[in-house]
């Protein structure tokens, strides 16, 4: 089964929470960005990703807006279940690039991270999505008809995120195109972190924080 939750900001302690005990062997968890355990390749690091690693369950992230850059390029790049991804612990934790698609547990996951949005004080390329990132996604949908099951990002669409902060005029080049996402791709359910909160916005897109969730629930 596959499991999703966000934000955990380097926080072991997050992972000692009751709600992860219904992650079992073989089972996986997906991050929604602000992983944030890979931080200057420090003793504390490695001895966090060491807990990770040892869990039953294998650990996925995307990224968010507390994420190492440098380091995270250090790690050896692979294909994993059809997507892009940096080996953080051999078959146990993942990053998968911005715009690729995870073929996992018969389920088609679209996995972009990153963030450009103003509303968020850290303006760093490493950080915003680039046009590759956008022609990557776009080239990577098109190999499965613009139709995947899940879509897992940090920041919501721009719709959602005016949506949320009614009267805000949230608009950045990211959120500009997952609102096209939203008329392109064939897809059941959008879960997005960044906001800290566990926001229900409707039957199709919710806002992941602290809550473990089953994927599709």
């Amino acid at each position: 089964m596959i499991f999703i939750t966000s934000d955990t900001h380097g926080e072991i302690e997050r992972f000692e929470d009751k709600q992860y005990k219904q992650i079992k062997r073989g089972d996986t968890l997906i991050i929604l960005g602000d992983f944030g355990f890979i931080w200057k390749n420090s003793k504390e690091q490695k001895k966090y990703l060491k807990k990770i690693s040892k869990m039953p369950f294998r650990t996925i992230f995307i990224d968010g807006l507390n994420e190492d850059f440098e380091t995270l390029s250090t790690f050896e790049t692979t294909n994993f279940m059809g997507a892009k991804a940096s080996v953080i612990a051999k078959d146990k934790i993942f990053y998968i690039h911005r715009g690729e698609i995870l073929e996992l547990d018969d389920a088609k996951i679209l996995c972009f991270g990153g963030s450009d949005s103003f509303e968020f004080d850290i303006y760093s390329d490493e950080y915003m999505p680039t046009q590759k990132d956008f022609d990557n996604c776009i080239a990577n949908l098109e190999k499965h008809n613009f139709s995947v099951d899940y879509i897992l990002t940090h920041i919501p669409s721009g719709n959602i995120s005016r949506f949320i902060n009614l009267g805000s005029y949230t608009m950045s080049p990211q959120m500009d195109f997952f609102d096209t996402l939203e008329d392109k791709v064939t897809y059941k359910k959008w879960y997005f972190g960044s906001m800290h909160q566990d926001k229900y916005i409707s039957s199709k897109v919710q806002g992941i924080y602290t809550d473990v969730k089953l994927l599709g629930k």
